[in-house]
């Protein structure tokens, strides 16, 4: 944008501002017809400069009043309901929170072992505060508390008859921003709305006294909150969805299996959605605060990865749906229309290796002793297998028959692949040649890979180590040599020989049939049309 008609000199200064017209749609709302900013500087190229970044600021604050809508009396229910659920939720998780009596009586033994070992002084009042004090708050954090509660509750309801608002504005102002609402604070609407956000603070309140007594069953006596008809608290979590799904899955149903790895992959974004919004309840999601969470993840990730996380709780919530027979959300799924960012277009060539940072991987190679650097690049350098899948590989899992040599990715126990199916893959002759069989007969039973954390520690050493100063375009081991493996193979191997070999899913029929040993032996003469990459 050309920004020459929006700086000028201020009056009185040899000073530069910045200034631009507020759009006529927006003059009643920002109440000035033009906006001004001193831009700190006399030098017009400096200016320029400095202007272009005030002015998209601007225009960002325009896109947002745009989007913003008036408050109404709708809004101010909502509010006072959203508001005491959400405090329900919270107060769930802060007693889910603590301590049993068997934690407390722990922690009262290991007072007692840490005085005995101390030889604590019982007439030193001040050594004796600090030994038991971690005790005391742990014992007493139920009883503090509900003293803490009960001197809120007496506070607003004063606060009630005064009309002081202190003590509830947060609430209303974080309601506004996450609903883009139109209102003054100064306004009799703000008022309004923080005094029947006290109103329901204190009905809240009440709830977590009746519930310190063991009753959990009261209902709302204040009308604004009665009259919404508020339906019963639901407390299921996004773990105890997951878990669920979990079962399912290891029994075949839910939409069938899904590994371990998926599963805890779901946790991951599952949980970083719950903490960005305080709390762990599926039943209270709504559309509007998964889109806000979207639209902040936006800010800083990428498309692709905030289509992947926003999805991921759409479909823990879908899960949660069905396993509820729909009374997890009795008025419908609240994400059926959410609109999920398009990922940016990719050129795969960026995932892949080319052959000369293959080349320089393998040589790296070549020189460790350590086994997973030594022999997982050259694995999956010649069979496009992930690298989660090859750390999994056991002495047992190498076989021949007659000449030829394969290893097997099996499914079972704590061994999964992505597809959730096993394969007998072909081992190269560029492989049997570096010594492969070699290793493999020198190791002894069980995992061939024994180190810790062999899939990162493999991927760090080749981004960090072996492609040193390319590291913004060297692509992960996974991709670069599973999407090299698909390239080299064309016009060499037949799609489905490829597609086996490199476990990837077939669609049709005859991706259920055969896969017997009968096939290996035209299997390994398939694989031995793969080039040599050195």
């Amino acid at each position: 944008m050309a920004i020459t008609g929006n700086i000028s000199r201020r009056k009185g200064t040899v000073n530069y501002q910045a200034r631009l017209r507020v759009p006529a749609d927006l003059v009643d709302v920002v109440r000035r017809s033009e906006l001004t900013k001193s831009l700190g500087t006399s030098d017009y190229r400096e200016a320029k400069k400095k202007a272009r970044a005030v002015i998209d600021a601007w225009e960002r604050e325009f896109e947002d009043l745009r989007e913003r809508r008036t408050f109404t009396e709708t809004d101010m229910r909502a509010a006072v309901s959203e508001h005491y659920r959400r405090e329900l939720e919270r107060d769930h998780d802060e007693r889910m929170r603590r301590p049993s009596p068997e934690q407390i009586e722990t922690a009262k033994q290991a007072m007692i072992s840490d005085a005995q070992r101390t030889g604590l002084d019982i007439n030193d009042p001040f050594a004796v505060m600090d030994a038991s004090l971690d005790f005391m708050v742990l014992k007493d954090r139920a009883k503090t508390d509900a003293y803490n509660r009960s001197v809120r509750v007496d506070v607003l309801q004063q606060h009630l008859t005064t009309g002081e608002t202190a003590l509830i504005q947060y609430a209303a102002d974080e309601f506004i921003a996450r609903h883009k609402l139109i209102i003054e604070r100064d306004s009799p609407a703000y008022k309004e709305m923080c005094h029947r956000l006290l109103r329901g603070e204190i009905e809240f309140l009440k709830r977590t006294f009746e519930r310190d007594r063991g009753d959990y069953s009261g209902v709302p006596s204040d009308p604004i909150l009665s009259d919404t008809n508020l339906a019963p608290l639901d407390n299921t979590s996004f773990e105890a969805i997951i878990k669920e799904q979990e079962r399912l899955s290891e029994n075949g149903l839910g939409g069938g299996r899904k590994s371990p790895r998926t599963f805890t992959k779901y946790r991951t974004q599952v949980e970083g959605f719950a903490k960005w919004r305080g709390s762990s309840r599926a039943a209270t999601v709504t559309k509007e605060e998964v889109e806000q969470w979207r639209d902040h993840l936006l800010t800083t990730d990428q498309r692709k990865t905030v289509r992947d996380k926003v999805a991921t709780v759409r479909a823990v919530l879908n899960w949660g749906l069905k396993q509820s027979n729909g009374k997890l959300f009795p008025k419908g799924f609240p994400l059926e229309h959410l609109d999920l960012p398009i990922a940016e277009a990719t050129d795969s060539a960026k995932k892949t290796y080319t052959i000369a940072q293959a080349q320089k991987v393998l040589k790296a190679a070549r020189a460790q002793t350590l086994p997973h650097f030594r022999w997982l690049p050259w694995l999956a350098a010649y069979s496009g297998a992930r690298i989660g899948e090859l750390i999994q590989l056991e002495k047992d899992d190498i076989f021949n028959i007659g000449d030829d040599w394969y290893f097997q990715i099996r499914v079972g126990g704590d061994r999964t692949t992505k597809t959730m199916k096993g394969r007998k893959v072909p081992i190269h002759p560029a492989i049997v040649k570096e010594g492969f069989l070699l290793f493999v007969n020198a190791a002894p039973k069980g995992r061939l890979f024994t180190h810790v954390r062999v899939e990162q520690n493999t991927r760090d050493w080749i981004r960090e180590k072996v492609m040193t100063g390319r590291k913004e375009n060297s692509p992960a081991p996974n991709h670069g040599f599973r999407h090299l493996f698909e390239d080299l193979r064309f016009g060499k191997l037949s799609q489905e020989a490829a597609y086996y070999i490199t476990g990837r899913a077939m669609a049709g029929s005859g991706a259920l049939y055969g896969k017997s040993d009968a096939m290996l032996p035209a299997l390994a003469e398939e694989m031995r049309k793969f080039p040599v990459i050195l």
